[in-house]
């Protein structure tokens, strides 16, 4: 296999990887109901959601995620503030994942 044809296969399997992800990433942050919020690894998520005056959803937590809420209008900005690398619409990743939202 010749350099074209390597390229051509790993830019295309990185886009076909990468692609779908990028695109969550332009979901609006709304400002109520539940969001995911994407904390470092080196941060405690529960601190950074409370740091921004909200509280966690849910009894589960990932490594790198959590879902919170917060009745403060600028909730997105304040987590981004207190340390959240990401901060994402909860409710569509959730549909995403086949969850429904009560």
């Amino acid at each position: 296999m010749n350099w074209r044809t390597y390229l051509a296969w790993t830019l295309g399997l990185s886009m076909a990887l990468v692609g779908p992800f990028l695109s969550l990433l332009t979901l609006p942050a709304g400002a109520d109901g539940m969001l995911l919020v994407v904390t470092p690894p080196w941060r405690d998520a529960l601190a950074v959601i409370g740091d921004a005056g909200g509280r966690p959803i849910g009894p589960e937590a990932s490594v790198l995620g959590q879902f919170a809420t917060s009745d403060t209008p600028d909730f997105p900005d304040r987590l981004r503030a207190a340390g959240a690398w990401v901060v994402l619409d909860g409710e569509a990743i959730s549909a995403l994942c086949g969850w429904e939202v009560t």
